[in-house]
């Protein structure tokens, strides 16, 4: 490793430049918790089924800038990655998930930068995702934030993938690709279904249990 990359990754393992991109996440981690406790409560289902987040390592935002031919600096690393901070939102249907997109795109507090919908049309690998970059203020900055927003058939899917295909280097492994790509289209299919029938359920005046949602700000 050469002193440049040295030298950045010093400088991103730094705790106040850590501690930002964490409170970027906590802060629509909270806004995620709100809204999963009112929309709850307004269907009569669970709305979320999980809320992450993560701080990308020094390492991993070295790598992908080294992939990406980034400059290898910091202002460099806050221009070109919008995936520092990230948070995922884990909804039960599909149309859950687009709702969600546009509550986050309308909040005021969030400035939205773009949307990528992998969802619409799935990446090569078969992975789907709804995508949005917001900008988050944390103090008096303008925080990037990527938050990632599917169903539980395309986060099964990914964590699965994730661990056992693209965690896999230097093996040939286009078999097992492909079979991913099958399962993807089946999950997608599933989804689709599930949407139906509780759609079918609501049509005919199906009344829905109350939704197990925990408090607001103890999820």
């Amino acid at each position: 490793m050469g002193n440049i990359q040295k030298e950045l990754i010093q400088e991103m393992e730094d705790p106040k430049f850590r501690e930002k991109y964490e409170n970027a996440c906590l802060i629509v981690r909270s806004k995620l918790e709100e809204v999963n406790y009112e929309i709850s409560q307004q269907k009569g289902w669970d709305y979320m089924n999980d809320i992450s987040y993560r701080v990308k390592t020094p390492q991993s935002c070295l790598k992908k800038m080294v992939k990406k031919g980034y400059p290898l600096n910091m202002e460099s690393a806050k221009e070109h990655l919008n995936d520092i901070a990230g948070v995922r939102a884990v909804c039960y249907f599909l149309d859950d998930v687009y709702q969600l997109a546009d509550i986050l795109i309308q909040y005021e507090s969030f400035t939205f930068i773009k949307m990528k919908d992998y969802i619409k049309k799935p990446k090569s690998s078969g992975y789907q995702s709804l995508h949005l970059i917001l900008a988050v203020p944390v103090g008096e900055e303008q925080v990037k934030v990527e938050i990632q927003i599917r169903t539980q058939a395309m986060d099964f899917w990914s964590d699965i993938e994730h661990r056992f295909i693209y965690k896999t280097e230097n093996q040939d492994l286009s078999e097992y690709e492909e079979e991913f790509i099958k399962v993807s289209k089946s999950l997608k299919k599933i989804d689709k279904q599930m949407l139906k029938i509780r759609r079918k359920m609501q049509e005919s005046g199906i009344e829905f249990a109350s939704p197990q949602v925990p408090d607001k700000g103890s999820y």
